[in-house]
């Protein structure tokens, strides 16, 4: 049993079909409703039960230039790509080489470019010294293809190549991760992007992707404690180091673009920290979230934008006004002031130089505290874009019916994030068949702590929030942010049979407890995992 805690402290298969549910026609059921009590044994697979007491010291930053050193991301346009696994040291501050793991010798790794309906073909080739995968973070695809070791696949072992093939259906912003003990996986630096472009060219001149996260490097600033809670509300990492695509402060190149360009701007948070960015844009759009287009988005300007782990948001605007804006983590430390990605506008051939920007950069930053940011407005995606018929309802009847309170706990004398006061390895698999209309009630009543909720293999439609309905365009999403007192109501079709999972993708909490199957039992797998093959599937 698991005693329950009321607060923390802050610190091979086919599918039938892998469409997403909104391009499904659906009617609701006469079925009589599915208890949350169905008998299901759960999966033979491990997570990594991490808990603080037992993290090891992270490596710190050297100031000697090490013999092998990342270099940047590249832009892959194909649909056969070759990932390599292998360590480096990736310079996040001028001078300072900070210990990473890495696909093809960069942090991000490749940004993989495809068009909707291609067939993506990615060869693993493990050069480290312990097993890897790669999940592809919100792209519904075959179950086979998920990347779960010990669920859907064994994990790669050093020196070994597995390859992953799939059709690019859903045009989008996504990221790839290695799902092998991904805690530490992921914040070595085992992450990369991907983009799928739509048919239709786009109508932007300037498209570009920026992957937030954060470090935990003690030989870089010292481990003091962001007090701005409006923006961050936890910290069990003790992250000091912020990154944007791998750079921190003044090693983050700034965007140029020319006045009159259209310019998209893809968010992707691959760290455990939900981070509140501020955009001092005049005129600019949330296009997408997740790889879903918003209908008939409105103007926002000078707004706020927070991005949880494993969430994705793109930005649209048209440049206008000459000059700098900084986009920024909100926050006071040195820390989070130096995740900060200047936007540049010019005329075309009058640019200033990059000592000009930071000059400009660190003047603005003077009234861009979170005193001065925090009155601005929070997008706020259940009441944004224009309503439009949807799938879903809250009156409908669903073929399923499930709820799950986030919180956490002890077991065993170590802490445990749990659902329904269960930790992982006592949790019953969420079960559905194919066709099914499931709905699933999110709650996070406790605690202090967001909840990003990703769901492998699916898009759902979020419902409700705290009893309203959402009043705005319909929200789609693969990863839902659940704060703490929230509580949430979302809807999905199950149209891809296999042996999925739901995790919190703060992935502390998913290695210590937070995480459940979401199995289809029309679905058989040949997949058997091999003992001597050490799966670690949080």
């Amino acid at each position: 049993m698991i005693a329950v805690l009321s607060a923390c402290s802050g610190s091979s298969s086919s599918s039938a079909d892998t469409g997403h549910t909104h391009h499904q026609s659906t009617t609701s059921s006469d079925s009589s409703l599915t208890q949350t009590d169905a008998a299901t044994a759960t999966s033979g697979h491990t997570m990594s039960h991490g808990d603080m007491s037992n993290m090891a010291a992270p490596e710190g930053s050297q100031s000697t230039t090490p013999n092998s050193i990342t270099t940047d991301q590249q832009i892959v346009n194909g649909k056969e790509v070759t990932l390599t696994a292998q360590s480096s040291y990736l310079e996040v501050e001028k001078g300072k080489y900070l210990p990473v793991w890495t696909f093809n010798n960069s942090v991000p790794g490749p940004q993989i470019e495809v068009t909707e309906g291609d067939i993506v073909t990615v060869h693993l080739k493990n050069k480290l010294d312990v097993p890897v995968s790669i999940h592809f973070h919100g792209v519904v695809l075959p179950n086979d293809m998920d990347g779960v070791p010990g669920v859907t696949q064994d994990a790669v072992e050093p020196g070994q190549t597995f390859t992953y093939t799939f059709q690019a259906l859903h045009a989008g912003t996504y990221w790839y991760h290695s799902h092998q003990d991904s805690l530490n996986q992921i914040g070595r630096g085992l992450y990369g992007t991907f983009v799928v472009h739509p048919k239709q060219p786009s109508t932007a001149d300037v498209d570009r992707t920026f992957v937030l996260d954060e470090w935990n490097d003690p030989n870089t600033h010292p481990a003091n404690t962001e007090s701005n809670t409006a923006a961050l509300n936890s910290n069990m990492g003790a992250y000091n180091l912020y990154t944007i695509n791998g750079r921190s402060g003044d090693q983050i190149d700034p965007l140029y673009v020319n006045n009159g360009q259209h310019v998209r701007l893809r968010f992707v948070n691959a760290g455990n920290m939900t981070q509140l960015l501020y955009i001092p844009l005049s005129s600019y759009t949330v296009v997408s979230t997740d790889g879903e287009e918003i209908y008939q988005p409105q103007t926002l300007n000078k707004g706020l934008l927070r991005i949880a782990p494993g969430e994705r948001y793109d930005l649209a605007f048209t440049a206008t006004d000459n000059g700098v804006a900084p986009i920024g983590a909100v926050g006071d430390s040195d820390f989070a002031r130096s995740m900060r990605l200047p936007i540049v506008v010019s005329d075309r051939g009058q640019q200033p130089n990059q000592q000009q920007v930071i000059d400009e950069v660190k003047r603005q930053q003077q009234n861009l505290t979170a005193a001065n940011v925090s009155r601005w407005s929070e997008l706020d995606l259940m009441n944004y874009g224009q309503p439009t018929a949807s799938t879903f309802t809250l009156n409908q009847k669903y073929d399923r019916n499930y709820d799950l309170k986030l919180s956490m706990g002890v077991s065993d004398g170590k802490m445990t994030y749990t659902i329904n006061d269960e930790s992982y390895d006592h949790l019953k698999a969420l079960t559905v068949k194919t066709g099914d209309t499931v709905h699933i009630t999110l709650s996070a009543p406790s605690g202090n702590e967001d909840h990003p909720m990703h769901l492998h293999g699916h898009v759902f439609q979020v419902l409700s929030r705290n009893g309203k309905a959402a009043s705005g365009a319909p929200v789609w999403k693969d990863t839902l942010n659940v704060r703490p007192g929230e509580t949430y109501e979302i809807a999905l079709l199950a149209n891809n049979p296999g042996n999925w999972m739901l995790h919190c993708h703060e992935l502390h909490h998913a290695s210590m407890g937070m995480m459940i199957d979401f199995n289809y039992e029309d679905f058989q797998t040949s997949y058997q995992p091999d003992t001597k093959v050490d799966n670690i599937s949080e």
